[in-house]
């Protein structure tokens, strides 16, 4: 069914996942860039605080450096205009005091300012009239001026407040300079302009950032390993925690994890990790329980079945329509009992109950007792059971488990070969390391298993045809003992296959 606009719902869908495509690839980008590790994760924010922390303290503190610096040059700048200026004015009253209104001529000016000790601070002292011009200049301006700027001149006639500007023009460094006028009455006679390098404060400032760049990184790393250390710290009990609980299985659930020494988030955890296990545990053995008294409780209904069929059929009056169903319900009761039997073995294996022996066997002795045994069921199938090479194995084990083990392979082998068909057996040793292995192996020549079945083959119940399984008898229990035989034995059993090539069974033992 399409929608309004003539797009169907598959087309709809197919358009979102386009648009969504480089959201997800760049989600993917950065879950690939992202650490797996929570101490990495933790460390890695840590460190981006602490590196943007440090950043604006370094700036803040500089930016706020510069400002005093600056503040305190132009404040002793204004101080020292403010001094001159006033001892200009009280020189310019006296004078006045003394000669009346007389006018003064530019050299007794000159003369009587420089007497007001232009030379005492400073490098740059210029004394200049409303109109721009210079009355009096200290030593450091013999060759050069201090600018007049007219917004300058203007800003202080208008003001009478002092002015700052920088000077760019007197040297390698700018000169900050302050105009003030001199105030007679309401009379502005005088301009009083005062410069002095900012070399001094610009090395302060340049010291000041070397200085922070120096000691912003050395913190920052010192911070990002300390942190990295409290981190790790703080996260060694989920560690202890994580190795506890992955040696917890399910035949070991009376393990449990040790709780943390502090009753913070961390030991909550273990204790409600400890609570779940202690669960679970109760959960296994009642099912374990159920398991062990099920098969127990229906070995004595089936076993009374098969007596009454085999009864039945020993009767001659027995017709023949009823006979075939008492066969199948014979060949039905043993499937059962087989998968009875196995149930139980299984339960018990998982509640500890088996106890291997540890005796020396001969290997190779069990498995041509196994082949013995099976060989009857290949030659009624038209099926060849033969051995591609055989070595004396002599190893510490069960030898009536590993006669189990080595039976249901081979009777697993026999049942899924076609007639005609070949099953080969070996039984060899390999090097491992330091030590030796025991490797037994059953090939046949069936239809093989597809690649997405092999990971669940040993799992209980698990068959790959299970109408197949049930015509030729399989119960889906024998691989998954013949696992628990091998681990038992301190091995491992493996399978390799593929349709239309057959498969192999590997089980390697190791030999002490």
């Amino acid at each position: 069914m399409s929608n309004a606009q003539g797009h169907s719902p598959s087309q709809l869908r197919e358009g979102t996942v386009s648009l969504s495509m480089p959201v997800t690839k760049r989600f993917s980008l950065f879950s690939r860039l992202r650490p797996r590790s929570l101490r990495a994760q933790l460390a890695l924010w840590h460190g981006l605080l602490l590196a943007l922390t440090l950043l604006l303290l370094a700036a803040f503190t500089y930016l706020l450096l510069r400002e005093y610096l600056n503040h305190s040059a132009d404040a002793a700048l204004t101080e020292f205009a403010e001094t001159t200026s006033k001892d200009i004015a009280s020189a310019v009253y006296h004078y006045h005091t003394l000669h009346g209104d007389q006018p003064l001529d530019p050299d007794t000016e000159r003369r009587f300012i420089d007497n007001n000790d232009l030379q005492s601070w400073g490098r740059y002292v210029q004394v200049i009239d409303p109109e721009g011009h210079a009355v009096a200049i200290s030593d450091a301006l013999r060759t050069n001026r201090l600018p007049v700027p007219s917004e300058t001149l203007l800003a202080c006639r208008t003001t009478a407040r002092p002015v700052f500007d920088t000077v760019t023009t007197l040297g390698q460094y700018p000169v900050r300079m302050v105009t003030l006028p001199v105030m007679l009455g309401d009379r502005i006679p005088y301009l009083v302009q005062v410069g002095a390098s900012v070399e001094g404060v610009e090395g302060a400032l340049q010291r000041a950032l070397f200085i922070l760049l120096v000691l912003t990184p050395s913190i920052f790393l010192i911070a990002l390993l300390g942190g990295w250390a409290l981190v790790g710290r703080s996260l060694r009990p989920v560690d202890e925690m994580t190795r506890a609980a992955l040696s917890i299985g399910s035949n070991r659930l009376d393990l449990r994890i040790a709780p943390a020494r502090t009753d913070n988030e961390i030991g909550r955890l273990a204790a409600a990790l400890n609570e779940m296990i202690a669960r679970l545990d109760r959960s296994f053995q009642q099912i374990e329980r159920f398991t062990a008294d099920a098969s127990h409780e229906l070995k004595t209904p089936l076993t009374a079945i098969r007596g009454e069929a085999e009864v039945a059929l020993m009767s001659t009056s027995t017709p023949p329509d009823i006979r075939l169903t008492l066969e199948s319900i014979i060949a039905e009761t043993e499937r059962l009992s087989t998968i009875v039997n196995n149930l139980l073995l299984l339960s018990r294996a998982d509640a500890d109950q088996v106890r291997l022996k540890q005796e020396p066997v001969a290997l190779h002795e069990i498995v041509l007792a196994a082949f013995e045994t099976l060989e009857r069921l290949a030659s009624r199938k038209n099926i060849t059971l033969d051995f591609a090479e055989m070595e004396d194995v002599i190893m510490e084990g069960d030898a009536l488990w590993l006669q189990q083990l080595f039976t249901n392979l081979i009777h697993n082998a026999i049942l899924y070969t076609p007639e005609g068909g070949q099953v080969t057996l070996a039984l060899k040793t390999e090097r491992m390391g330091a030590g030796r292995n025991a490797v037994f192996s059953v090939s046949d020549t069936g239809s093989g298993i597809g690649d997405e079945h092999l990971p669940f083959l040993f799992d209980r119940f698990y068959r790959v045809d299970s109408g197949r399984s049930r015509e030729q008898g399989g119960s889906g229990l024998g691989l998954n003992i013949a696992r628990w035989v091998a681990e038992s034995h301190g091995g491992n059993i493996a399978v390799a296959s593929a349709l239309g090539s057959g498969s192999v069974f590997t089980v390697r033992l190791p030999l002490k």
